[in-house]
């Protein structure tokens, strides 16, 4: 086995002990997992997403600095997703006026179906793909898990995506907060009272100045 090999298998290793211990510590007596939803000890920052909408427009996560994002990964023809998209859709037409945004990234379908789809929904939230960007979701299997990650342009790993849905909870300072695998209830009071929190939040965002976050690191974000 050469040397480079060796070294990629070591730092899957590494990443997956780091994003095992990120969500085990999340799950760790969290009064949301009622909701399917697990809070992070300490928020920490995200890398920037370069997507394209359905209407071929360039989209970034960086868009919505200052506001509440739900950055939720899904595929049309996940039963799960689904299921959650009308919990979704509610939460947005709720708290959407408020300062909430959801971006629904499609990473797995041709750009082609999910327009198709987003046009015949009318979903009240941003549909975006990738449009040739750079961006992907790789599966892995490591340490006998099966689990896949979303990478950049640059070939690091920047978020894991162990299952469809999974939904990241990013505060108005662009810091991922929780997250939930597999279908949310969103419309559980925990959940709300979370979101109603975090919007509330956002309206004295910029003035409060930076929060503290947590950083990944470097060997979760740089794979290969």
């Amino acid at each position: 086995m050469s040397f480079h090999v060796s070294k990629a298998a070591a730092l899957f290793s590494l990443v997956a002990l780091v994003a095992a211990a990120l969500h085990a510590a999340a799950q760790t007596a969290d009064p949301m997992s009622a909701a399917n939803i697990y809070l992070y000890p300490r928020p920490y920052k995200i890398q920037n997403l370069v997507l394209k909408d359905s209407a071929g427009r360039h989209a970034s996560l960086a868009d919505f600095a200052a506001r509440v994002v739900l950055l939720h990964f899904w595929s049309i023809q996940c039963p799960a997703c689904r299921t959650e998209e009308p919990l979704l859709e509610a939460l947005k037409k709720a708290f959407g006026p408020g300062g909430l945004e959801i971006l629904a990234v499609n990473l797995i379908d041709p750009p082609g179906s999910v327009a198709s789809h987003a046009a015949r929904n009318r979903l009240p939230f941003p549909i975006l793909f990738d449009g040739g960007n750079g961006f992907s979701i790789r599966p892995v299997r490591t340490g006998g898990k099966q689990t896949a990650f979303l990478i950049n342009p640059a070939q690091e790993a920047i978020l894991e995506i162990p299952a469809l849905p999974t939904t990241y909870i990013i505060d108005c300072r662009g810091n991922a907060i929780g997250y939930s695998v597999g279908a949310a209830q969103w419309n559980h009071r925990k959940a709300v009272e979370l979101i109603q929190s975090l919007v509330l939040q956002s309206k004295n965002c910029q003035a409060d100045g930076p929060a503290r976050v947590s950083a990944l690191p470097s060997s979760y974000r740089q794979l290969w």
